[in-house]
């Protein structure tokens, strides 16, 4: 599998890599290369007495324009020494930091100035500092690190900005700004994690909300889901007021995605919940939130139109993850997984089987589970209960309804609202209290003994 930022390099090549250089960054040491060579190439020219005919004449220059103190000239030997490094390093340090082109040249300007400034403004206290060192030194800094930066290890950080921008962490984005491979974004084929979290209209105890309350709400609700996916390493692939799409693997080091997608799944779960108080308390409002997650292969590369790029992903898992996160609207559930992250995270995360749901892309039916918590994190009462609800739906699918009734009665547990528990229930009530009519006879010989597909599997 290959991950975007990790080509032809082993995991024991990071590890060396970052043994050596443990703290500091990569720019920074170019930085200080670029900037100590100038420095050096200028204080050396300045110590072997190239720029003293120039100091003279500025001395002179001073006295005839009323800019000295009228009185002797003081040459400060350390000042001349500082003022060249801060140039120098400065210099080269923001022109590298800095992605824009334009941005770049305003830099070099502005230290440029400073320094021209710098001498007469000393020269007001009777310090003659001769600028020629400094100005030359930041003009060589200027050059190296406008030539480093458009290198192709320079200009990583101009790349990482147009493909990720804010979609990323800024620890995500520094570690790949710090990783010895350059990034691939001409187009890889990769297993990803795709988590949906949508918002769905809830019940209002209040007034009907405004507009403006309405925006407010949608606003809090892809802040609070936006930070916290982005704080857990995910790629933030969509951002809205009703919906949020991250991706999980696209960026990472780590190859269990789908169980870090299916962590942040529950630790959003909480935070939602944190959300919901907040809505209630502030509108008068109860929100309905829904979270799906699915592993697929999908095609990452760079695409857009000049000056708007932006990393996306291409292939299957996308529409199905987002279709899991509104089936959970009609379950009563929060968090619910398809068959691939199932297959990777059962060993890991406790979970349990919902219905089966249709897949438009592939035209086949996949088993969906909702995700509850993490393994060993239940006793042997809420283990036997789960069991009882795997073993009701199981008898619900092969129709024997009083069977799976008996099984969901044992899987409840008294004062607790389980509303997947309800749902599937009240499936069983409904077949075993109602006789078969002619209409419900004839959709169960299409849907079972042909090809057709009930609308509500879709």
């Amino acid at each position: 599998m290959m991950t975007l930022g990790a080509r032809e390099h082993s995991p024991q090549d990071r590890g060396v890599f970052f043994r050596i250089i443990p703290v500091m960054r990569r720019y920074l040491l170019a930085s200080l290369a670029i900037g100590g060579g100038a420095s050096l190439l200028a204080l050396s020219l300045h110590w072997t007495g190239v720029f003293s005919g120039g100091a003279v004449w500025l001395g002179e220059f001073y006295h005839s324009r009323g800019l000295s103190s009228g009185v002797e000239w003081v040459k400060v030997f350390w000042l001349e020494i500082l003022v060249t490094l801060l140039a120098s390093l400065g210099t080269a340090w923001a022109v590298i930091e800095v992605t824009r082109l334009p941005r770049k040249i305003g830099a070099g300007v502005g230290a440029l100035l400073v320094v021209l400034l710098l001498s007469p403004t000393l020269s007001l206290h009777g310090i003659l500092l001769n600028p020629a060192a400094p100005f030359l030194a930041t003009i060589a800094a200027f050059a190296g690190a406008l030539v480093y930066s458009r290198s192709s290890l320079g200009r990583r950080k101009w790349l990482l900005e147009e493909a990720l921008g804010d979609r990323v962490s800024s620890k995500v984005f520094k570690r790949m700004l710090e990783a010895p491979s350059e990034p691939d974004f001409g187009g890889n084929v990769c297993e990803v994690t795709i988590l949906v979290c949508c918002h769905f209209p809830g019940e209002s105890s209040g007034p009907v909300a405004s507009p403006g309350d309405v925006m407010k709400m949608g606003s809090l609700f892809q802040r609070a889901v936006s930070t916290f996916l982005l704080s857990r390493g995910a790629y933030l692939d969509e951002s809205g007021p009703e919906r949020v799409r991250a991706t999980f693997g696209l960026t990472g080091e780590s190859t269990d995605h789908a169980v870090d997608a299916s962590r942040a799944a529950l630790d959003l779960k909480l935070r939602l919940s944190g959300l919901a108080e907040e809505f209630e308390s502030r509108w008068f409002h109860v929100p309905r939130f829904g979270v799906g997650i699915e592993t697929a292969q999908v095609t990452a590369g760079l695409c857009g139109i000049p000056g708007r790029f932006f990393l996306a992903t291409l292939g299957g898992g996308e529409s199905f993850a987002g279709r899991l996160a509104l089936a959970n609207a009609r379950f009563g559930s929060q968090v619910l997984a398809g068959p691939n992250v199932y297959q990777r995270v059962r060993g890991t995360f406790e979970l349990r089987p919902m219905e089966m749901v249709y897949d438009s892309e592939r035209q086949v039916l996949h088993e969906t589970y909702e995700l509850l918590a993490p393994t060993g994190s239940d006793d042997e009462v809420q283990k036997t209960r789960r069991e009882e609800f795997w073993k009701g739906v199981i008898l619900l699918r092969q129709k024997s309804y009083e069977g799976a009734l008996e099984a969901f009665s044992k899987a409840r547990i008294p004062g607790v609202d389980d509303a997947p528990l309800a749902y599937f229930t009240a499936l069983a009530q409904d077949q075993v209290a109602l006789p078969e009519s002619r209409p419900r006879r004839l959709v169960r010989e299409l849907t079972e003994d042909g090809h057709a597909r009930s609308m509500n599997r879709f």
